[in-house]
């Protein structure tokens, strides 16, 4: 048996780490004296190599106590291989975006700018479709549904181009997405289980265009926003998304063009 204070030479560590260790229950000694001197093994050695090389790869503490209390090791380390695949994943995403903002700072326009116009939104007839998507990435599907399901309850109902997205929480929402879309038509139609028909009348409205992907959409809405609230517009309804070019038409998201519309007074 070895001491604590010898312990740490044949290790290839330190004291502080082996108490440390022991604090959070990963690796304990395998006898503690009346006095509290901790002695450890010739297996243990083997045992805090183990712990040594799985933290050298970052491997979370729960995980290597998994593997210390007999968890299929192979199964844990592929676990941890999928995860580090997904943050490397991810981690290649923020490279590219870094380097993008690299390219706009030596541009001198890192801080996109946008146009803000005042315009009158039409009064029309729209069928709607109100409901709640798991996530952002289930928009286009839902879209399509709602047009799919007035089709084939309105064969001969015609629309007349325009159409928007409006989003019903007072907050952000990542996931549960709670929405309507509505598409404006020539005449009230049949109603069906989602679809429904209301009439909007004309209202004054700031609008701004994004181009770019979705995920810099807070940019023209911050903008928008800060625009209405300098000139002291009030903001009197929910704001709308117009998808005027997206996945159906491009397969780059830089070419993505979103226009926002903020009904003010």
């Amino acid at each position: 048996m070895f001491r604590i204070g010898e312990f740490p030479y044949f290790a290839k560590t330190t004291v502080k780490t082996l108490r440390f260790h022991d604090e959070i229950d990963l690796f304990k000694p395998s006898f503690v004296d009346n006095n509290g001197y901790r002695y450890y093994s010739i297996e243990d050695l083997a045992k805090l190599q183990l712990i040594i090389e799985l933290r050298s790869y970052e491997m979370p503490i729960e995980k290597i106590k998994k593997i210390l209390a007999g968890d299929e090791i192979k199964k844990i380390l592929i676990e941890c291989k999928n995860e580090i695949k997904k943050n490397l994943d991810q981690n290649k995403q923020n490279l590219s975006l870094i380097n993008k903002l690299i390219a706009k700072s030596e541009k001198g326009d890192i801080m996109k700018k946008y146009e803000v116009k005042l315009t009158e939104l039409p009064k029309c007839i729209v069928y709607y479709r109100h409901g709640i998507i798991d996530t952002m990435s289930d928009i286009n599907a839902f879209i399509l549904e709602a047009g799919e399901e007035c089709r084939i309850n309105n064969p001969d109902l015609k629309c007349t181009g325009y159409c928007f997205v409006t989003y019903e929480a007072e907050g952000y929402q990542k996931n549960n997405v709670e929405l309507e879309y509505a598409e404006a038509v020539e005449k009230v139609g049949n109603e069906s289980k989602n679809i429904k028909f209301k009439k909007l009348d004309s209202q004054k409205a700031l609008i701004t265009q994004h181009k770019g992907p979705y995920s810099e959409l807070g940019k023209a809405y911050a903008y928008a926003v800060n625009y209405a609230k300098e000139n002291s517009f009030e903001i009197t309804d929910k704001i709308r998304e117009c998808y005027i070019h997206g996945c159906w038409d491009t397969d780059k998201e830089d070419n993505y063009l979103t226009e926002i519309q903020i009904p003010i007074k």
